[in-house]
């Protein structure tokens, strides 16, 4: 293990075919070659990620297998009652990973989990061990499986949208980044982001975060995710310039990342600051 604690990285993005899980994979990809021991948790219900990194035959060939286990196994005893996490649930080693890349695979019926946590946010919310127990659960067992098994990163891939799950996991993260078109929505979806990510950050911070107590606090989200960069994709150089249309689109989106990612959402401008050449 290279760094002193477990981090966690979440890749978000309200609009889904930015290539997010692409992204994450690669990044994912090139933490491992760099040595770091990485593990790739896919909170998507739509599992592609989990696709991506053991392969579409791999993937259908074990879809149904009870032997291999998934992130709803994990969730199973918080979401039916009367247990914990199961922290037996083993990560699975990647191929082209030199050993360092791990995944947690991801499941269809994560929507049930999304499902308890209407009530459990609120409960959360309120100041109720309930909701801190069940709210907590993802983080707890990255936590705890992070610190266990020496793992340096844990790279979370996530659903396209501003779902209350996507809420949670946001919650719960050391850094996020967010991927993105070169295109209006973007622009405009920055905004909408930066707004949304400042919003659960002051409602979870003068309430449950508030209320806690004498929680522990593994139980208790901590809700300070710093942005540390975004990254523009899918755009077609010509003459290694972006083409007319997108470079439009790409001179606009930093002061808008500025304006409501990193000033909100980051530290000293280090966003700004690692920007080795302006666009």
């Amino acid at each position: 293990m290279k760094f002193t604690r477990t981090k966690k990285i979440v890749f978000a993005n309200n609009k889904g075919g930015v290539g997010k899980t692409t992204l994450a994979f690669n990044c994912a990809m090139s933490f491992a070659k760099q040595g770091y021991k990485t593990v790739l948790v896919d909170l998507d219900p739509q599992c592609n990620l989990s696709r991506l990194a053991v392969g579409d035959n791999e993937y259908e060939k074990t879809l149904f297998s009870s032997a291999e286990k998934d992130v709803f196994d994990v969730l199973k005893g918080v979401i039916e009652g009367g247990s914990d996490i199961d922290l037996s649930v083993p990560f699975i080693s990647v191929k082209n990973g030199i050993g360092n890349l791990f995944l947690l695979k991801g499941s269809v019926n994560l929507s049930l989990y999304e499902n308890l946590l209407v009530s459990a946010y609120g409960l959360a919310a309120s100041g109720q061990q309930l909701g801190y127990f069940q709210t907590s659960a993802i983080d707890r067992y990255l936590r705890e499986k992070g610190l266990n098994e020496e793992v340096d990163v844990f790279v979370i891939d996530t659903s396209p949208g501003l779902s209350l799950l996507n809420q949670i996991i946001f919650l719960g993260a050391d850094y996020f980044t967010v991927p993105m078109m070169p295109d209006a929505f973007s622009v405009q979806g920055i905004e909408n982001l930066g707004t949304m990510y400042e919003k659960w950050k002051q409602n979870w911070k003068v309430t449950g975060k508030a209320l806690s107590g004498n929680t522990e606090n593994k139980y208790v989200l901590s809700g300070e995710g710093l942005f540390i960069g975004y990254i523009i994709n899918s755009y077609n150089v010509y003459a290694k310039q972006p083409i007319k249309d997108h470079r439009h689109w790409i001179e606009e989106i930093p002061q808008k990342v500025k304006i409501y990612l990193s000033e909100k959402h980051g530290r000293n401008g280090l966003v700004e600051l690692s920007w080795k050449n302006p666009l």
